[in-house]
């Protein structure tokens, strides 16, 4: 620790308030058990990450929070131990050199890793999110980013996981100022005979407390918003503080009880691991486990050995040591060599190869040589043990050499893997179809000449779809691979904001109000992605009221949202008895009824397989036996097939051979038992159709391409874009009007 000027001069009158006696654990710097947690922690994550197990491998991250509260709060509290005051400058000097030279070198390679990659959109997009990182504001970007619907089929961003370093940084800042408030409080009230450490203690106890039951209410109220947010995850940091301010009664535990505290930690931690998944309300109450076991783990050897040699071990002590580097390097290699390659076994040893060098290369290169340098030292010339400021040219040339050395594992990976060398290949640049596609037809060919639908559009279609997966370059695209996600979807969601309507207004009915006939389309917002099509199909002399709603099936089902909205279950309801309403208000001619597949499997009842495809037909009979009462043609589209979401697949070092999808699981099963429904169905008044939409998006052997005739399928592997929803007119018309 740095020397302070002010701390070699006497004082010229000794400060009254006597520093509080604080036991010595709490500001330790190197503890083999804690350094062996950090391994565990880290080691979770990754797991969690890369092979999508263990489920609840993500609460390593609260683990890491738990320690961080812990050391930091002992190192503040040792500083106004030994120097009666803590120096804001001093620590914020140690964080920068601990945080910033490897967290700055893993965004800058990770930007120019997706520069070279990925096309425009994506390669923007995560330079947004590095300038966000780096100003340690990455949670709130992630968050909002999170909240939006929309967003929720986008790619992965590649430094998605700095998320929790902004929260760790944030609580840097604010937590300084608490301890200096807290201790000079304790000062006072040790003047006064009070114990001081009973004052911090309570004052700590008090904030985590309080913080606990903010995340309680926010997990509630906002899940998505909570994950990411500070206030949420205060707590976390706060437990860890509390153990330092703690550390007298740590110290006090009986040595034969230690180890039965440290194991029961793990314990803990290994139940939360195994029990914890993505449905769980998290941070609060489901942290709560995990968090108390790092706080045992760490509580039993405070003071004492724990004798939890599974973490004292050289190996786990080692892989501590590298934690750091370990979380920052894991995400993005694993994000970009997806990429790049099929994930197999390949792809798993290529990225703990790569995420264990760039580690161990930033660990020992960059991390240990600068915080040993004395870099943001204050150099005091003539007085001893103080050092002076380095040149700034040497940390410049240390942190670009180690920039560089990255920068050239990125590309000696890429030509290990047989992806070549990026100036080796056109880089992706989007060329002319191959001679099959261009033989198909243009968009919009099932016309004839004379603007009358073709004789047979659904061949016209399926022509198309077969030379689109013998593509082997990306063609001319419209839209392109750099604007998709949602500028690609239907303007009738994205621009008209008609994807929630909950009332029958003008805004959002399309065509003519006085037109003789009249369609309704019901369903979320798979169901709109069909409007624009629909709304070619039909043309003139029609009327087109949207009556959808945002992840609620028009089917008599109770769903979840996708982010566990509370109340949205009873909402999508309510909303649904409110369609059929209308539905017999407006008295269409056609009803046209869409549903995202994955419906199915957000059923409130958390039925799965079999039982969840029986509740679904039960409420799809249900729901058409509601529009029997008008005499009008319900026509049931099947669910499009999802697929791959060119975001993310579409490289610079692929083509659309590598973006060929069989559908979603379950899809063709999901297709079948509706199309059993509506066949057992017996309308009195309506006429039913069910229509199975798969051939408009795949060969007869179930493959999909990514994109027809020039179009992409999907705007976000989901949702269709608003061009290919506008080119299947031709079928739509087919089916809509018999």
């Amino acid at each position: 620790m740095a020397t302070d000027i002010r701390a070699t001069r006497p004082a010229a009158r000794p400060p009254d308030p006597r520093p509080v006696e604080l036991p010595r654990d709490g500001g330790r710097h190197h503890r083999g058990d804690i350094e062996g947690l950090r391994a565990l922690a880290v080691l979770l994550v990754i797991a969690e990450h890369l092979f999508g197990r263990p489920v609840g491998g993500f609460v390593g991250v609260d683990v890491f929070f738990v320690i961080s509260g812990f050391l930091i709060t002992g190192l503040l509290l040792r500083e106004h131990r030994e120097r009666g005051r803590i120096s804001f400058a001093d620590f914020y000097r140690r964080r920068i050199r601990r945080i910033l030279p490897a967290s700055v070198l893993v965004l800058a390679v990770t930007v120019v890793a997706a520069q070279v990659v990925f096309f425009e959109t994506r390669a923007r997009a995560t330079l947004e999110d590095a300038l966000w990182s780096l100003l340690f504001a990455g949670n709130w970007h992630f968050a909002l980013e999170g909240t939006d619907y929309q967003q929720a089929a986008g790619p992965v961003s590649p430094l998605q996981h700095y998320w929790s370093l902004s929260v760790e940084e944030q609580f840097y800042v604010v937590w300084p100022a608490v301890m200096a408030v807290a201790l000079a409080l304790a000062g006072w009230r040790r003047r006064h005979r009070v114990k001081g450490l009973k004052g911090i203690a309570a004052i700590t106890a008090a904030l985590v407390a309080g913080g606990y039951a903010w995340a309680l209410h926010e997990t509630a109220a906002d899940p998505t918003w909570a994950y990411f947010s500070t206030f949420s995850r205060v707590w976390e940091l706060g437990l860890g503080a509390l153990l330092a301010v703690t550390v007298p009664a740590a110290a006090r535990i009986p040595a034969r009880v230690r180890p039965l505290l440290g194991w029961a930690g793990l314990a803990a931690i290994g139940a939360g691991v195994l029990v914890l998944d993505a449905g769980t309300p998290f941070p609060a109450p489901g942290a709560l486990l995990p968090v108390l076991g790092a706080v045992a783990v760490i509580a039993a050897g405070t003071g004492g050995d724990s004798g939890l040699g599974l973490l004292t071990n050289p190996v786990a002590r080692y892989v501590g040591a590298l934690s750091y580097s370990l979380y920052l390097w894991h995400f993005p290699v694993i994000v970009v060599l997806a990429a790049l390659m099929p994930v197999d076994l390949p792809y798993y040893a290529l990225v703990l190869g790569i995420t264990a060098l760039g580690s161990v290369a930033s660990y020992h290169l960059v991390e240990q040589p600068i915080r040993r340098s004395a870099w943001l030292v204050p150099g005091v010339p003539g007085v001893p043990g103080v050092r002076r400021e380095p040149r700034a040219w040497r940390t410049g040339l240390r942190l670009a050499t180690a920039v560089a050395a990255g920068l050239a594992a990125v590309l000696v990976a890429a030509q290990a893997t047989g992806i070549g060398w990026p100036w080796s290949r056109d880089a992706g640049a989007q060329t002319p179809p191959p001679a099959a596609a261009s033989a198909a037809p243009a968009a919009g060919a099932a016309r004839d000449a004379a603007g009358t639908p073709a004789a047979n559009p659904a061949g016209e279609l399926s022509a198309e779809i077969s030379a689109a997966l013998t593509a082997t370059e990306w063609p001319e695209l419209t839209p392109g691979l750099d604007a998709l996600g949602p500028a690609a979807q239907a303007t009738e969601w994205t621009r008209d904001e008609c994807l929630n309507v909950l009332d029958t207004t003008d805004r959002c009915r399309y065509g003519d109000p006085q037109a003789p006939r009249t369609a309704v389309l019901l369903g979320d917002s798979v169901a709109i992605s069909w409007m624009p099509g629909l709304r070619e199909a039909l043309g003139a002399g029609w009327s087109v009221q949207s009556l959808t709603l945002g992840q609620c099936p028009q089917v008599g089902v109770r769903v979840r949202s996708v982010q566990e909205i509370p109340g949205f279950t009873d909402y999508c309801a309510e909303h649904q008895q409110w369609v059929l309403e209308q539905v017999q208000r407006l008295a269409p001619d056609l009803v046209v009824v869409g549903s995202s597949a994955n419906a199915v499997d957000r059923l409130s009842s958390g039925a799965d397989g079999a039982a969840a495809l029986a509740e679904w037909q039960e409420g799809l009979a249900a729901m058409l036996a509601g529009l029997d009462t008008t005499p009008a043609r319900v026509v049931v589209l099947a669910a499009p097939p999802e697929g791959e979401n060119l975001e993310e697949c579409a490289t610079r070092f692929n083509g659309p051979q590598d973006c060929v999808s069989s559908g979603r699981a379950g899809h063709g099963d999901l297709v079948e038992a509706e199309r059993a429904t509506v066949a057992r169905f017996a309308p009195a008044a309506a006429e039913v159709v069910y229509v199975d939409t798969r051939a408009w998006f795949c060969d007869a052997q179930g493959r999909c391409p990514s994109f027809v005739d020039g179009t992409p399928v999907f705007a976000d592997g989901t949702h269709l874009t608003a061009a290919y929803s506008q080119r299947l007119a031709p079928v739509l018309r087919a089916t809509l009007l018999g």
